[in-house]
Order: C-alpha cells, then sequence, then structure tokens
C-alpha cells in the first residue's frame, strides 16, 4: 500500500526559525493544517451553556469526571459554529483546585460519532501557574515546527453561560483522531505514561505492566487505543530489549522496535526547554505509539507548561544535558547515552536545536507578539491574578522578566542561560554524526509485491549514501537499489518496490553505505515476511459496506457487517484468528472463540462498539472504497487468509461469493429475487454463460445494478441498439449500473465461444 505524500505546513510568525516544505517520512505528517480549531494567528472565543456549572464548582465536587450535557459555540474570523449535546467538566489535576480551573470538552459524550473539526476532545488549560500564559503553546510550536509529534496549541477566550471566564489554551487531545491527523495506517497501539513510568524492567508477562499505583486506579502505561485486544506485548519487548540487551548488542535489538533517532531528537528539544516534569526528568508525561507502517514504537512528549523557568525544585538552566537526572532509572536516556554514536547524535541534536529551532531570538519575537495578540484578553481576565497575585504588567513584561518564586526565570532569560550552559556542557561534536537509517517493508497479502522502504531524520544531503535491499524468494537472492524517494524539511529517504513470484517464504534486509564507507544494516538480519495466503477453512463469504437497515443486531441497530463461513470438511474454532480493514494492521479485532460447523455462517457486526456484544468488531467499513482482511498468526509471521475490497457500494447492496465459498463475487440487490443473506446461504446473480444466443427471444430482465457472471477469462462489451459501444467488463463478475433503463446487447467472449445477449435494465 503506497503511502500518501504529506504536507509540512508552517505559518510565518509560528515556524522556530525554520520554512516549511514538502516530504514523505514513514507516513508522517508533523504538520496537519491549523483548521478552525488551531488558528495560531488569530484569538476565537468557545462559548459554553452549561446548567451543572454551579454543581460543579462547588469544593466537593472539583475532581469528580462526570460530564455534563452543555452547547458548544465557536467563533472566529472564520464564522461561527455551534454544537449540540457535548459533554463538559473540569479537568487537571492540581489545577482543579486553583480558582481558575481548566475543562474539557467532549463533543462525543452523548453522541459517539459526533466530532467537531475532526476532533473528539477539547482541552482547555488555565495555564494559572505561568504569568505569560503561554510557555506551553511555545514548547508546542518549537517541537512541531522541529518535526516531533506532539499537540497543536493555541488560545481561546472562554464564556461561559454568558460570563466570561478569561483566556485559555487550547491544547489538542492526543487520541485515536490525533494519530489520524500524522500517520498512515494511524491505528496501532497508544499507551499514555504517568509517573513513575521509568521504563524499567518488570517482568517477561506482558500483563505485568498492567499496573497500577497506589494514589490511582489508571495504569501507569495506560492503552489509549485498541482496548478490546489490551495487548501489551510490544511494550513488554521493548522495556526488555532496552533495559537487558548487552551494551554492544543493544543498538540492533532496539533499532528494529524503537524509533531511536526520533527520540535523540526529542529529548534534546525537551531538555533544552526545560521539560523536567517529563520522562527524564519526573518519569511523567509520554506517550510510545506502534507505528503500523514499521510496527517500531515512538517517543511522544506532552504536558509542557512546567518549563523554560518554571522551576518548582531545583534549578534547570544549568542542569547537565547528559546528566538531566541524578537517579540512574531511566533507561531509555540513560543507557542511550552510554551508546557512542547514540551520544554522539544527541549532542549533535543538541547543537541543531540551538542553531535552528530554540533560539534566544525566536523565544523574543515569537513571544513579544503573542504578549500583543493575548493581552487584552488577559487585562479582562479576573481569574488571572487571583491563584499568585499577577496583574497587568507581569503579563506585559512576562516574557522578558523573571516573576520570580516558582517562575524563576523568564522564557527570554531562560533561554538564554540554557544554551549558554548546553554550549559549556556538550561535548565537541564529532566531524561525523551518522543519521540512523531505519527500513521497514510492507509484506504482501495478494501475492503482488513487497515493498521496501528507508528513511533518515534530518539526513538533508544523500550525495554519497548508497542503500540497497537483499531479498530471498525461496532461495533465490537477488540485490536491489533502492531509489531516492526525495526528502524535505526533516529527512530523507528511499525505496523500491520488489515483484515477487509465489514464494512460500520471502526474507529481506537492506545495507545502508554512507559517505564514509561505513554499511550499516536494517534491519539487523535477514527477516522473513509471508506472501502466500494460508490454507485455511474459515473464509470471507459476504460484506455490506453500508446497511440501511437490511439487517438489525440484537439491539436493533443496523451496523455494518462481515459474513464467514467454514468452507472445511471439519469443524473448526475461530480463536486465533483476525478480522481488520488496514492491511498493516492484522491484529485489529481478535475474533472470539466460536466454533464452526461446515458449512456454517458467523456474522461479525462492523460497528465500532465492541461493548455491544462478543461479535462487534472495533472499526467500520466505508461504502466508497474499503477492504477486509482475514489474518492469522504462523509461526510469529501474520498470514492473510482472505481478503476482498471493493469501490462504490450501494445502502443495502451486499458484495458476496456467489454461492457460498464460490471463487467469483458479485452484488445482491436487496430488491430482487437474489437479495443479501447474512447468516444465510448465498444465491446465484443472473448467470449468462450457459445460455444460447438470445437476441430473437425475450430479454433479460434486470435492475441496476445488474448483477452478471461470466464464463472463464471472458471479456464482454455493453452496446445499445443502435451498436454503439457504452461499456467494457473485463472480469468474470461484474456490475453493470449508472445506465439509462432501456434494452442493451451484452456480447461475451470467451475461449468457448462469443454469444450476444439482450439485457433489459430498469
Amino acid at each position: 500500500m503506497h503511502k500518501r505524500t504529506q504536507q509540512w505546513l508552517g505559518v510565518l510568525l509560528g515556524l522556530c526559525g525554520a520554512i516549511a516544505a514538502s516530504a514523505q517520512e514513514i507516513g508522517i505528517n508533523w504538520h496537519p493544517l491549523d483548521g478552525t480549531a488551531y488558528q495560531s494567528e488569530a484569538l476565537p472565543e468557545v462559548h459554553v451553556t452549561c446548567d451543572q456549572l454551579d454543581w460543579m464548582l462547588e469544593q466537593e465536587n472539583w475532581y469528580s469526571n462526570v460530564e455534563h450535557p452543555a452547547v458548544f459555540v465557536y467563533v472566529s474570523p472564520l464564522g461561527t459554529d455551534t454544537i449540540e449535546n457535548v459533554g463538559f467538566r473540569l479537568r487537571g489535576n492540581t489545577s482543579r483546585a486553583a480558582p481558575k480551573k481548566s475543562y474539557k470538552i467532549s463533543f462525543n459524550t452523548f453522541d459517539p460519532d459526533q466530532t467537531w473539526e475532526g476532533l473528539k476532545k477539547m482541552n482547555l488549560n488555565g495555564e494559572h501557574n505561568d504569568p505569560s500564559a503561554m510557555r506551553a503553546r511555545l514548547a508546542w510550536e518549537c517541537l512541531r515546527d522541529a518535526g516531533v509529534p506532539v499537540s497543536r496549541s493555541t488560545h481561546v477566550k472562554l464564556f461561559i453561560n454568558g460570563d466570561y471566564f478569561g483566556l485559555y489554551s487550547n491544547t489538542e487531545h492526543i487520541d485515536g483522531e490525533w494519530l489520524e491527523k500524522r500517520f498512515d495506517h494511524a491505528h496501532g497501539n497508544l499507551w499514555k505514561c504517568t509517573y513513575p513510568a521509568n521504563l524499567a524492567f518488570v517482568s517477561d508477562n506482558p500483563d505485568a505492566y498492567k499496573f497500577t499505583p497506589s494514589w490511582s486506579d489508571q495504569r501507569v502505561y495506560e492503552l489509549k487505543t485498541n482496548q478490546v485486544n489490551d495487548d501489551y506485548s510490544s511494550l513488554a519487548e521493548f522495556i526488555d530489549v532496552l533495559n537487558n540487551s548487552p551494551l554492544d548488542e543493544l543498538p540492533c535489538a532496539l533499532e528494529a522496535i524503537f524509533d531511536v533517532d526520533a527520540y535523540l531528537k526529542a529529548a534534546a528539544g525537551e531538555i533544552l526547554f526545560g521539560h523536567w516534569d517529563n520522562y527524564i526528568g519526573n518519569k511523567n508525561n509520554f506517550y510510545l505509539y506502534e507505528r503500523t507502517t514499521d510496527g517500531r514504537l515512538m517517543y511522544i512528549p506532552y504536558d509542557m507548561d512546567n518549563t523554560a523557568g518554571i522551576q518548582w525544585f531545583g534549578e534547570w538552566t544549568d542542569q547537565d544535558i547528559y546528566s538531566w537526572t541524578t537517579e540512574n532509572d531511566r533507561a531509555l536516556y540513560t543507557r542511550l547515552l552510554e551508546v557512542e554514536s547514540y551520544r554522539d547524535r544527541f549532542t549533535w541534536y543538541i547543537h541543531w536545536w540551538m542553531d535552528a529551532y530554540y533560539t534566544a531570538d525566536w523565544v523574543e519575537a515569537r513571544g513579544t507578539w503573542l504578549v500583543d495578540l493575548l493581552n487584552a484578553a488577559v487585562q479582562d481576565d479576573e481569574y488571572y491574578p487571583q491563584s499568585y497575585g499577577f496583574d497587568a504588567a507581569d503579563f506585559e513584561n512576562s516574557i522578558m522578566d523573571a516573576w520570580g518564586n516558582h517562575v524563576a526565570h523568564s522564557p527570554l532569560d531562560y533561554a538564554n542561560s540554557r544554551i549558554f550552559w548546553a554550549e559549556i556542557q556538550s561535548d565537541p561534536i564529532p566531524t561525523e554524526v551518522v543519521p540512523i537509517v531505519q527500513c521497514w517493508a510492507e509484506g504482501p497479502v495478494f501475492n503482488d509485491s513487497l515493498r521496501i522502504e528507508c528513511w533518515a531524520h534530518e539526513l538533508t544531503e544523500p550525495t554519497g549514501w548508497n542503500v540497497e535491499a537483499t531479498i530471498d524468494q525461496d532461495g533465490n537472492v537477488e540485490t536491489v537499489a533502492l531509489n531516492p524517494a526525495g526528502g524535505g524539511l526533516h529527512g530523507y529517504g528511499w525505496t523500491h518496490i520488489v515483484p515477487l513470484n509465489g514464494a512460500e517464504d520471502v526474507f529481506w534486509q537492506a545495507a545502508i553505505t554512507d559517505p564514509a564507507g561505513a554499511i550499516h544494516h536494517s534491519p539487523c538480519a535477514m527477516t522473513r515476511v509471508w506472501s502466500t495466503f494460508a490454507d485455511h477453512p474459515i473464509r470471507i463469504n459476504e460484506v455490506m459496506p453500508i446497511n440501511d437497515g437490511f439487517a438489525t443486531d440484537e439491539n436493533g441497530n443496523d451496523g455494518d457487517w462481515v459474513e464467514l463461513i467454514n468452507a472445511g470438511d471439519v469443524p473448526y474454532n475461530c480463536n486465533g484468528m483476525f478480522l481488520s480493514n488496514r492491511r498493516m494492521e492484522p491484529w485489529r479485532w481478535p475474533l472470539p472463540s466460536v466454533t464452526l460447523e461446515p458449512g456454517q455462517h458467523l456474522l461479525i457486526w462492523c460497528d465500532d462498539n465492541t461493548e455491544a456484544g462478543p461479535l462487534h468488531a472495533n472499526f467500520t467499513l466505508a461504502g466508497g472504497e474499503d477492504e477486509v482482511y482475514l489474518f492469522i498468526q504462523d509461526d510469529e509471521i501474520w498470514r492473510g487468509v482472505d481478503a476482498i475490497d471493493w469501490t462504490d457500494a450501494i445502502g443495502d447492496f451486499s458484495y458476496g461469493r456467489m454461492t457460498d465459498a464460490a471463487p467469483e463475487w458479485v452484488w445482491f440487490n436487496p430488491n430482487s429475487s437474489n437479495p443479501p443473506t447474512p447468516n444465510g446461504a448465498n444465491g446465484t446473480a443472473v448467470h449468462l454463460g450457459n445460455q444460447i444466443n438470445p437476441t430473437e427471444v425475450i430479454p433479460t430482465l434486470c435492475n441496476q445494478p445488474c448483477l452478471i457472471s461470466l464464463p472463464p477469462a471472458a471479456h464482454a462489451t455493453l452496446r445499445d441498439m443502435s451498436g454503439h459501444v457504452v461499456g467494457e467488463f473485463p472480469n468474470a463478475a461484474i456490475s453493470i449500473h449508472g445506465y439509462a433503463a432501456g434494452l442493451y446487447l451484452l456480447t461475451t467472449e470467451a475461449p468457448a465461444g462469443t454469444t450476444t445477449h439482450k439485457i433489459l435494465l430498469r
């Protein structure tokens, strides 16, 4: 599956010393469009109407997470949007006890399908301990423009029940929608990691990482996606490799499952920005995402409010960049810096940040501009001074002057001091710092080809690099050169598509030669990918991509559905099989332990509502264009069992095998004598292959879409009664639709001969 080219977007004033460009990077788009919800150069208004506000603000209810019905109105230079029946509650931890509280708006609380601007949630943070009210935003903007996957963040004026509640930061919530905007195949496992998430080894058992601290019912490593699977195996493997691999074997083992280079870049940025409430400092506030494109975990920082001079304890301007914590239990930081090449790369990133992104000039320019934009909103904010006694002058001078106490430095003073000390503490920059080139292969499903791709973060000059791949197909070995795929602001890539010839076993490995002549392999050893389908009795038999009420589930709902059948001669249990609508995510929905007798059907509701019952999958189907796959795991390799794709589905039409388990697929018309048959035997479409030429007899009546089965290797031509060709069909099973009602001639050319049939389309 080809990854789409992503667009890199930058706004002049929002850039942290860089110009945006276009690039393709392992299916990642660091710069989703700001859109209506995140207007970086404006100050929109959010109006919330909620009858339960007084209850929410009573002290005994501060820590309640009950969602209250509310009306949401968003007013900006782009227009006014109104959303009824949203959820509204307080959010945060210590901020709940502050005079200026933070709020969460959930668009999908009472309507699971409701979103606004592609968002399910909106987090409004009061920033009550920051006199500038913008440290988090500055951090997000800088990290984002440097190519670190972080949330978009802007400011809004908040009104509740007509009263002005002050200036708030609007920070993007990290969830499935957040992933969709940044990653291709964005349905992998996402873990939210909070204190004390030090990534220390606990056990070989993945379930050992599902623990909760004594003060909370939330897991330290909380799985935020694919909860129905609740699979922690990749997290456990990562932690095991990170902690237990001998140091000389660590790079090879870790790079296969984790984006090391992206982490070194993010860690350098966090340290320079003074993020002490993070993984390195406080074992807190980060996500790990398992990219489905290449199977690697990726580090994602979040919660950047305590940065750039806000120091509740310790002094962070001169904290050693190689010893950001005195504790030695942050293996992802401490062990990586023990590897010479990683320490060199981290050093290079420190200077890269200071040269192009995190500069005092940028902090002063961007901060001053935001003060001008936000000043009037702060002056009218009666809650702004209530927590710590901030006044109007404190905000106006907040970029240049420290306020004191926990605000030990202004953002500008902190930047100057931090950069000064980082320069002193830094190792000499090695003359040759080689980017880490990571390669991955998209395993085939339809026995067509193997797509190999490689990417290097922050490689701007590919001259002198050579990337080759060795392919072993059932013992037939060849070496191919990968083609330059281009790059952009944040790296460079190579790619190649290798035709496969139905081999049972395919192995691959890429060899990367850098300009100095050193060779690096990715993966470290020849790695197997499957190509052929597994021979299996359970098959996909019928799908309805758009169910407009033709069939309902046990709850009376009309979700999309997929029907399976046991095409074998003996009973078979579906345990260990997986259904997915994404080729690169075979694990998406595990089938329940259901035994099917020979010829028995199993109907699965694709309604993304797993709580509705054991036969409800965690995804839906699309009518315009989509696909369904059935997978098993064979010797730790995912293998396809069956697959089907379609386009231009019509409501209540199903796409199924002509008869149960038959190789031909046709559309079943709900308004015909041959309708869809959920949990029943498939019927027979109009057959023309064995008919005599009926041009002198009554024509075949067929309602559109007219579903027709042709003889093997046939080609059909549709003509109007004047003889003009109006359609051609090179498939064994065709659907004729979109034509004016009337009489047509359908000519089929097949090895057995040519026949012409009259078709009356209605």
